[in-house]
């Protein structure tokens, strides 16, 4: 069978055009590939865009329409628009400034996160760091105020604004001379900004030099004249009179014309009212009752009326006035509160009972339960009393504005017990642990409660381990009351050795080689003081400890001048186990 012959002419060009037809659809098909990936890719990047253009689009329309919210005081509507922008961009520089407002206008602390967040993001301005500062201070946080103005660009500082933040956070630091000056520089670098100029007056008012007050109630008096000002120049005008104890009859006309002002507010009104009690103005009866018919529809001035008939000691009269009033605005809170307060001052235990018995103060029903314990606890029924309050306590926790309501409640009652419970519940928020111990401290030195103290200082001690008074005064207390001992002996060490000319550290230090029966180092530790700080009667009465452990005959006339130091009762003990060794014989 014969066979085919592939180099034929005729199969060489066949199979050829086979060759280049198959090269061809490579191509072809190796374009529409690329063709279609483009175009794919083409498409992502156009909806991509297309979406970053929607995104841009909505997050502009959105910040607008919440900042015109704002303007309105709609907080509702300007919350909801930012919190939109921030679930499509969470990074949104305008919704965060947006709800940086909103937390301050609410008294929410997240403000200082929002407002950092954006001073701390690209082209942010010097002005956003300048409100991270100013919102650090509305809330306390004096540190975090001064790191933020120290981000403040040198070329940014020459500004009113600036200064005038300075001069916040100086005022903040209780820097009176350093805020005066900081309002004056705020005032020349920007002489058109009237509320610098309203603090300056104010700043200057509070000063000594009587020059100095002279032209800060100038400049109050020419802001008088402004319809924006006015009301903030009188109402500082007023403060700093009735401060410096002027008579009630110059204050009472200032306060006359503050009331007459269109923007004065009611708590302006009821200044002018307390006025006209203090001086027994016969005007007193007739505005009263102009102020009892214009609050009686307005459950919040009705409520700022009730307190501060209460509080002058018109709780009849106030009770009558209520009598008088329709039950939908008695129910309508703050006036449940102040009516639960008029009971409660009036000792009507019954009424007050029937008032907190049953309803529901929504966030500020933990004081409700706090009013029904008062009751209750005037009727003496201990223990009903004992479960209302617990369920007081449990409902103010969550909140330190809560916590701090129902301090001050318990305080005006004389709850001594109470007061110090919920000033410890107090000193488990960060922002209030500070002033909570201070005032915690006053109370346990002033009643000489040495474990009370002993607990203050430990956390205090956690809470500031660069602070050596505090850490000498833990070691202290731990020696006297034979508290982790070895280790009170060893901070007093460290304490000493870092500040070895301090008298108290020196004095405790001793006290502490004394524990160890180190008695000969103990002397010359206190030896070394000065003649002056062994005349302190607190230096003393360690002094003539370590002295009677010597068996030193000097020993009488220190602890006879320690007698006259505030002793714990610990002390006391200390000083007289010393005065009965130099009685018994010396051992050798």
């Amino acid at each position: 069978m014969p066979r085919s012959d592939s180099s034929s002419p005729v199969l060489k060009q066949t199979k050829g055009r086979v060759e280049i037809s198959h090269h061809r659809a490579e191509r072809l098909f190796l374009k529409l590939s690329l063709g279609g990936l483009a175009a794919i890719v083409l498409l992502i990047a156009l909806i991509w865009g297309g979406y970053a253009t929607y995104v841009r689009w909505q997050e502009k329309r959105l910040v607008r329409q919440a900042e015109v919210a704002l303007q309105k005081g709609d907080a509702r509507a300007a919350s909801l628009a930012a919190r939109a922008v921030l679930e499509l961009k969470p990074e949104s520089i305008g919704a965060s400034r947006v709800a940086a407002q909103l937390s301050e206008r609410s008294g929410d602390r997240a403000a200082i996160s929002w407002r950092r967040k954006v001073a701390q993001a690209d082209h942010h301005s010097a002005e956003d760091v300048l409100a991270w500062a100013r919102s650090a201070l509305q809330f306390g946080e004096i540190g975090t105020a001064d790191m933020a103005l120290a981000q403040v660009n040198p070329k940014d500082r020459e500004t009113g604004g600036f200064h005038a933040v300075s001069a916040l956070l100086a005022q903040a630091r209780n820097e009176s001379d350093k805020a005066e000056r900081e309002w004056t520089e705020a005032v020349r670098l920007a002489p058109q900004e009237k509320a610098y100029q309203l603090q300056l007056g104010g700043s200057r008012l509070r000063q000594a030099d009587p020059v100095q007050r002279a032209s800060g109630a100038q400049i109050l008096q020419n802001l008088q004249t402004d319809p924006h000002y006015q009301v903030a120049a009188a109402r500082m005008l007023i403060t700093e009179k009735i401060a410096k104890r002027e008579s009630v009859t110059k204050v009472l006309e200032l306060a006359r014309e503050l009331q007459r002002y269109p923007d004065a507010t009611f708590p302006d009104r009821l200044l002018f009212l307390d006025l006209l009690k203090q001086a027994n103005d016969s005007q007193f009866a007739s505005y009263l009752t102009e102020l009892e018919k214009s609050a009686s529809t307005k459950r919040g001035d009705l409520a700022e009326l009730l307190s501060w008939m209460s509080q002058a000691g018109l709780n009849m009269l106030a009770i009558d006035f209520v009598r008088t009033l329709p039950s939908e605005i008695l129910d309508q809170l703050p006036v449940p509160l102040a009516v639960a307060d008029i009971y409660a001052r009036l000792k009507d235990w019954d009424k007050l009972e029937r008032l907190t018995k049953s309803g529901n103060w929504r966030d500020l029903d933990f004081l409700r339960h706090a009013f029904l314990a008062r009751a209750l606890k005037g009727q003496e029924k201990a223990a009903e009393a004992g479960r209302e309050w617990d369920t007081a306590m449990k409902g103010a926790a969550s909140a330190s504005e809560h916590t701090t309501m129902l301090m001050r409640v318990v305080s005006s009652w004389g709850w001594e017990n109470e007061s110090i419970e919920v000033m410890w519940a107090l000193a488990k928020f960060p922002e209030k642990e500070k002033e909570a111990f201070r005032t915690l401290y006053r109370y346990y030195a002033k009643n000489r409660d040495s474990q009370g103290l002993y607990r203050v200082l430990a956390r205090l001690a956690e809470l500031n381990p660069q602070d050596l008074d505090i850490q000498n005064n833990l070691a202290q207390l731990s020696l006297l009351l034979n508290a982790r001992s070895e280790e009170a002996r060893r901070v007093a060490t460290e304490v000493y050795h870092k500040a070895p000319s301090n008298a108290a550290y020196a004095t405790t230090y001793a006290y502490a080689l004394l524990t160890k029966g180190d008695t000969e180092a103990a002397g010359k530790v206190m030896s070394a003081l000065t003649a002056e700080q062994l005349k302190e009667p607190a230096i003393s009465a360690y002094y003539g400890v370590c002295l009677a452990a010597l068996k030193d005959p000097r020993a009488r006339q220190f602890l006879d001048a320690g007698e006259n130091a505030t002793l714990l009762p610990e002390e006391k003990t200390l000083l007289e186990k010393a005065r009965n060794s130099l009685d018994s014989p010396k051992t050798n």
